[in-house]
């Protein structure tokens, strides 16, 4: 069942390395909505979070995935957000600014995908955050040579309702 859960994790991080990626940078914006760089600024927000009712509702990106940022260990991590996957993966830059210690010569595998074994490192979040949302003592995984975070259900089952409609994913 682990390994199953690691595979999609493989496969959904496969399918974001393959997707071309542009800086992104967050800035708060009046209402509690964040933006995207000024590149994707002529689009809608891509995340805004209803102050008080926890609710968030994110739009989906010109790459057809919806994405979001959250804190993790006080730290801002720019997540795909992955219904699919099992726990949080997280990229070997964004554990390292979350201040997570690892060691990447002692890499193990976490799971296997089309090309092989996929290596990492099992590890626990102290927190994570998003809106009204948190999870303490969190399973994650590092992901070696991964190029996007992903939001799992580790995390995501945390809301009462993850809904799609159209372009946009509500999270309440």
């Amino acid at each position: 069942m682990f390994r199953m859960a690691i595979l999609i994790i493989f496969i959904g991080t496969l399918v974001g390395a393959l997707m071309p990626s542009g800086a992104i940078s967050t800035s708060n914006h009046q209402h509690n909505t964040i933006q995207v760089s000024e590149l994707e600024q002529s689009r809608s927000p891509s995340q805004s979070i209803e102050p008080g009712s926890g609710s968030i509702t994110l739009h989906r990106e010109w790459d057809g995935h919806f994405y979001v940022d959250a804190r993790v260990n006080g730290a801002t991590v720019h997540f795909l957000v992955d219904t699919g996957a099992s726990v949080i993966a997280l990229t070997e830059s964004d554990a390292r600014s979350a201040g997570l210690a690892f060691d990447t010569a002692q890499s193990e595998p976490v799971g296997s995908g089309a090309s092989g074994e996929v290596y990492g490192h099992y590890v626990r979040l102290n927190r994570v955050e998003l809106g009204l949302k948190s999870v303490t003592d969190s399973p994650a995984i590092i992901l070696e040579g991964g190029d996007r975070s992903l939001l799992g259900q580790s995390f995501l089952s945390k809301f009462g309702s993850v809904e799609i409609h159209n372009d946009t994913m509500v999270l309440r």
